[in-house]
């Protein structure tokens, strides 16, 4: 266990997790950071014997896994190594504290600022070859992606993280790595090969004796298979993490009494699940700081178990807690689950129209929330991206930047930063550039006869079916709500429409019944081709956009096409 570092600083003669040791003798980074201000000629460096930069390496090496584990234990040291490594001069040590000092800004809720960090120390890492660094930025580049949402790019760096991640890596930075990956793997769907991971990271925690590590470990494949269902799995997992803890007599903490008793509601023993949480219950105002945001969702989890048990006054006075304390530590999306809790304990009292009354608020709070977390996304990748790109151009971060978060298309920026280009080519190459102009028919009734949820699936599957139909050298973009559009250079009209009639009976025959059930799912395309230098940018999406109008005027589900309007001549 990595408290097991806590030794007496031969200097100050006080006990610290933060010390090193060399030639017997251990030095706490509080001394240290008194050391360095006397670094140079006849120092308290050469006097004690210390290499300053040294001990700092190895405190390096265990407050690098610290924020993950106990972010309010790692907060001051990570202020003085950054202090210490920059007026040491050690521009690896510098890049090292950098990105421990970003992961704690991270999960404070400075996401944009962190990001940026990672990125650049990433880059920093690449350039000088530091496989230490270039290791460690991967795996805190995954954490970032994996909050934004971006599975993909979270298990990417995940891997090189692991890649660079040497034989002679300590082990709790290897088993921290592999913890990483094996979370990217579940997120991404590859379960047993997830579990196969954290069955590496379990065997360095029974070879090193980390009981937190074993305890991380299985409470994150209790929670995955809790979320799949699997009761069965669930149980045995449980069964696991009491059994440890019990062993070296360790509590467990919030996040994993909530897996367990969220587990024992599926289970179908709601009265043991509310007992597993009293620990935790008993006394709000003594729990840490790293597991205050867990507080509300034992809460709710609280709440269910108590009114699966018929104890409807003591679920709405849990409930009532959770919803206090989401508001006050600003967890909006603890707050939506509260909603729907609420109108499960309405339903559960015979108050129907009330409960009623909430799930419909609930609804709407979750698509604001959808829609906020979306545009937050969008924002902070933006914020990285523009920050990234005053420094040096970045490709990825470009891409990313003019990507719809949902469809993965790309959006109204890419568009707006290409289109241009794509008129001035078939300018001057004489050549036809055709624009198709497509809306969903019928959407918003789709979205308030089934849900948002599945509004969202629509454009999803509507997106992929746009890829896959479309020519290879098409332009494909959503540029809001239920509208797309596909740009295809080097096409003329004739050829536009047969491609817009290809897409719109691929779109009606596609078999939509797993996601709208009986409700239809068709589309209407506005084409427009400009010939030469016959357009302008806003002449011809205009002209697109009015025959996309016919052509929902004219019944939807079709395709509709005009010869070039004179106000497209410039």
């Amino acid at each position: 266990m990595l408290s097991a570092y806590k030794q007496m600083c031969h200097i100050c003669q006080e006990e610290s997790v933060w010390t090193s040791e060399q030639n017997g003798r251990s030095t706490c980074l509080n001394c240290l950071n008194r050391l360095v201000d006397f670094s140079g000629e006849n120092s308290e460096e050469q006097k004690t014997g210390i290499d300053i930069a040294k001990s700092l390496a190895a405190i390096l090496d265990i407050l690098e896994v610290m924020p993950f584990r106990d972010m309010s234990s790692a907060v001051v040291p990570a202020k003085h190594t950054l202090s210490i490594a920059k007026r040491l001069g050690a521009e690896a040590l510098e890049m090292r504290s950098l990105l421990v000092h970003a992961d704690i800004i991270t999960r404070q809720g400075s996401v944009a600022e962190g990001g940026r960090i990672f990125h650049e120390v990433n880059a920093w890492g690449i350039e000088e070859m530091n496989t230490v660094v270039i290791a460690r930025s991967h795996r805190l580049l995954s954490s970032f992606f994996s909050r934004m949402g971006d599975n993909t790019s979270a298990f990417e760096h995940a891997v090189r993280a692991v890649e660079n991640t040497f034989d002679n890596a300590l082990p709790h930075i290897r088993a921290d790595h592999l913890l990483i990956l094996a979370l990217t793997l579940g997120d991404n769907g590859a379960y047993d090969e997830a579990d196969r991971r954290f069955g590496e990271v379990l065997d360095i925690a029974a070879e090193t004796n980390d009981v937190q590590l074993a305890i991380i470990s299985i409470n994150n494949m209790a929670f995955t298979a809790y979320q799949l269902g699997d009761a069965a799995s669930s149980q045995e997992l449980v069964t696991r993490l009491r059994s440890i803890a019990e062993e070296h007599s360790v509590p467990l903490d919030a996040i994993t009494l909530d897996t367990i008793a969220r587990i024992e509601i599926l289970l179908g023993r709601p009265v043991d699940s509310e007992k597993t949480l009293e620990p935790v219950l008993k006394d709000i105002s003594k729990r840490m700081l790293n597991e205050l945001t867990a507080l509300p969702e034992c809460l709710l989890t609280a709440a269910v178990a108590q009114r699966m048990q018929g104890a409807l006054k003591r679920a709405q006075a849990s409930l009532d807690k959770a919803k206090h304390l989401a508001n006050e530590l600003g967890l909006a999306p603890l707050r939506v689950k509260v909603r729907l809790e609420q109108a499960e304990l309405f339903a559960a009292a015979g108050s129907y129209r009330e409960a009623y009354e909430e799930h419909r608020g609930f609804h709407a709070d979750e698509e604001t929330l959808r829609k906020y977390e979306r545009e937050s996304r969008a924002r902070i990748l933006k914020l990285v991206f523009e920050a990234e790109e005053a420094r040096r151009d970045s490709e990825h971060y470009r891409e990313m930047a003019l990507r719809d978060p949902l469809t993965n298309l790309h959006n109204r920026r890419y568009i707006d930063s290409h289109i241009e280009q794509l008129i001035a080519d078939a300018a001057a190459r004489s050549e036809p550039l055709t624009v198709a102009m497509l809306d969903l028919d019928n959407f918003k009734q789709i979205n308030d006869t089934l849900s948002h949820d599945v509004g969202d699936a629509v454009l999803v599957h509507f997106a992929r079916i746009l890829t896959v139909t479309t020519l290879e050298t098409a332009m494909v973009a959503r540029i809001g709500g239920e509208e797309f559009l596909v740009i295809l250079p080097r096409v003329d009209e004739q050829e536009g429409l047969r491609c817009a009639e290809e897409l719109r009976r691929a779109v009606r025959s596609a078999d939509w019944s797993p996601i709208t059930g009986d409700l239809p799912v068709t589309v209407s395309i506005g084409v427009c081709t400009a010939y030469g230098n016959q357009a302008c940018r806003s002449s011809l999406l205009s002209e697109a956009d009015r025959n996309l109008y016919i052509a929902k005027r004219s019944g939807r589900d079709r395709v509709y096409s005009a010869a070039m309007s004179p106000k497209l001549i410039n």
